[in-house]
């Protein structure tokens, strides 16, 4: 073993509080996303071989397993904090079977698991409660969530960071922008300076054009821009697994005056909403005030949710939306997302990265300001 539990990204020891404070005689981990945050490991292949499951098995009051697949074993013992790691033969050894077997051993096959039932496929799972049919099963998403939501110094340093690279990325995408170049050459440019700029994956690349930003993910294509397009983006990558949500907006030429009205309303709905991000405040009242603000304002709000936090998924809690009931913290992260479109016709896009402290939110944004709209295209 060549890491210790202090030196990985997520608060691991809140995590082990959370798994004996539970219900639970054991809390399992089996996505990409919360076995990396658990083991403080990336294994690709659970992304890319869905059938080469992985899992960190951590049983109340006592330390944790990986169960891998045998061909990781050697990268997992070394990268990993955890010092046990057990093993599957892919082809021989059903991953299932072998989970199970480490329950029966445990004692608790006949217990309580919390196991990511929103993540496991039904066939793994209805393997799993065959081979151990007394075994109460419940979904350990909330307690991963729970744990996830408050991030450690070191996670801060790395999201704030790919945030910075990606609003770097779409500054040199969209500043050399000019008309008769084709949405995907904007967006081959912005993936290549992404990569640049420090990211190991462009995970979302939404650049488009015209009446194409009217519409919220659509692949750029191969429209060829013309003098007077609206240019938006809306576009991330991965860094050390931790994703970037960036949203940035340009315009080919000088902005009309309709660019610069609907502009200046939709910055004033940014800066008010990302103001309120203050301790104590619930996703679902800075919901509201950016719907309020938007409508007051007089312009359309149709959508789900205006922010998120984010980590190793691009939406994480809390959420901006009508349901959600968790109040901000200091040291939360969350993503304010400000944005019209008009299908078939415009779009305008702007997200950003705030911190919560205990008085002023901090709004990282440094690189790429677009507090206007910025002119391109000579």
């Amino acid at each position: 073993m060549t890491k210790r539990k202090e030196e990985a990204l997520g608060d691991l020891a809140a995590l082990e509080r959370a798994v004996n404070e539970s219900p639970f005689d054991a809390v399992i981990a089996v996505s990409p996303e919360n076995v990396r945050y658990a083991g403080d490991v990336h294994i690709a292949t659970q992304r890319s071989i869905r059938d080469r499951l992985a899992f960190v098995v951590w049983p109340k009051g006592r330390p944790p397993m990986l169960l891998v697949c045998a061909v990781e074993a050697a990268y997992v013992e070394a990268k990993s904090w955890i010092g046990e790691v057990r093993t599957y033969r892919e082809f021989v050894t059903d991953p299932m079977t072998a989970l199970a077997g480490i329950l029966r051993e445990l004692g608790i096959d006949y217990g309580s698991i919390a196991i990511e039932t929103g993540y496991l496929a039904a066939q793994y799972y209805l393997e799993l409660v065959g081979q151990c049919p007394k075994l109460t099963v419940s979904p350990a998403e909330p307690l991963f969530a729970r744990a996830r939501m408050f991030k450690t110094p070191r996670e801060k340093e790395l999201i704030i960071r790919a945030f910075h690279a990606t609003e770097k990325a779409f500054l040199t995408a969209f500043s050399q922008a000019r008309a008769g170049e084709s949405e995907k050459a904007v967006a081959i440019r912005f993936a290549d300076a992404m990569l640049r700029e420090g990211a190991d994956q462009v995970t979302s690349n939404y650049c488009n054009a015209g009446a194409n930003t009217g519409y919220p993910h659509m692949v750029a294509s191969s429209y060829e821009m013309q003098h007077g397009d609206i240019l938006k983006g809306d576009a991330g990558g991965m860094f050390q697994q931790y994703f970037s949500n960036v949203g940035r907006t340009a315009k080919l030429g000088e902005p009309s005056a309709e660019d610069r009205s609907i502009w200046q309303r939709l910055r004033e709905v940014h800066h008010t909403v990302i103001e309120a991000c203050r301790p104590g405040r619930r996703g679902r009242e800075l919901f509201e005030l950016a719907k309020s603000t938007q409508e007051r304002l007089g312009l359309a709000f149709s959508y789900a949710h205006n922010g998120h936090s984010l980590g190793l998924n691009i939406h994480e809690h809390p959420i901006m939306g009508p349901r959600e009931e968790i109040a901000y913290v200091p040291g939360m992260l969350t993503t304010v997302e400000t944005r019209v479109r008009i299908p078939g016709r415009l779009g305008y896009h702007m997200e950003d990265i705030v911190e919560i402290t205990d008085g002023a939110p901090i709004w990282h944004a440094r690189h790429f300001l677009n507090e206007e709209l910025l002119a391109v295209g000579g």
